[in-house]
Formats: C-alpha cells, structure tokens, sequence
C-alpha cells in the first residue's frame, strides 16, 4: 500500500497492489495520519483495482476500532474505494456499513468506475484523475 497527499486539493490517495496483509494496512492507515501533509477532513481515492486480497470480517473491524479511536485527528471525510473484482467490491461495501453503523467519521461508497468515484467525491471535478 502507498499513498500520497495532495494538500492542495485536500485529498489523500492510497493505493494497494497485490497481496496486502493486515499488518501493512493498519501501518499504512497509521503512517499517512502521522504524516505532516495529513490534515483532518481529507476526503480519500482508495483504488483497490488492482489488489489479490480482501481483509476478513476481523480485520475490518479492527480497522474500524483504529478509525474510531483516531476519529478527532480523521475528521468527517468521504472516502471513495475503486474496486474491480466482485469480491473486493463486497467486501469493501461490509466496510462501508461497518463504518456507517460503528459511527465513523467516514462516509464511505464503494464503485467500480473511476469517473462514478469521482464523481461522488468532487461533484465540482468528477473528471479529475
């Protein structure tokens, strides 16, 4: 997983390729919070497009608990997640529900499409890439 932060459109970008264990997703998640660009309220481009793992229902949960302990330093935020097998797509809208019903600061919505993502993220920019 990667990520970056663009300051000046308020977005984080993250990335995952591969095989992502949970261990690389929770030091990810927080390594970009402890990064000096990383303000609260940066909406996020999660492409999981073109990943070979999905998290199990624990471990999803565990980054729920990590998101909700760090809910000041995250903020209210709009993650988008770009998905392109079905699998990854289920398994990322249980963690849209999971962050909608734990009381996240996060408003999640998964897509297949790349514009659709970003066009729900920057309704302004939805051609942005």
């Amino acid at each position: 997983m990667t990520y970056r932060i663009d300051s000046d459109a308020s977005l984080l970008f993250v990335t995952g390729t591969g095989v992502i264990t949970q261990p690389e997703r929770v030091t990810a998640l927080l390594t970009w919070m402890k990064d000096p660009a990383f303000k609260p309220s940066l909406d996020t481009m999660c492409d999981f497009s073109d990943t070979h793992s999905t998290p199990t229902l624990s471990e999803l949960r565990e980054l729920i608990a990590i998101i909700q302990e760090h809910a000041v330093e995250i903020g209210p935020t709009k993650v988008a997640i770009l998905t392109s097998k079905p699998i990854t797509f289920g398994v990322a809208r249980v963690f849209e529900a999971l962050a909608d019903l734990e009381a996240t600061p996060l408003q999640v919505k998964v897509f297949f499409g790349r514009q659709a993502a970003w066009k729900w993220l920057r309704p302004d920019d939805g051609k942005r890439e």
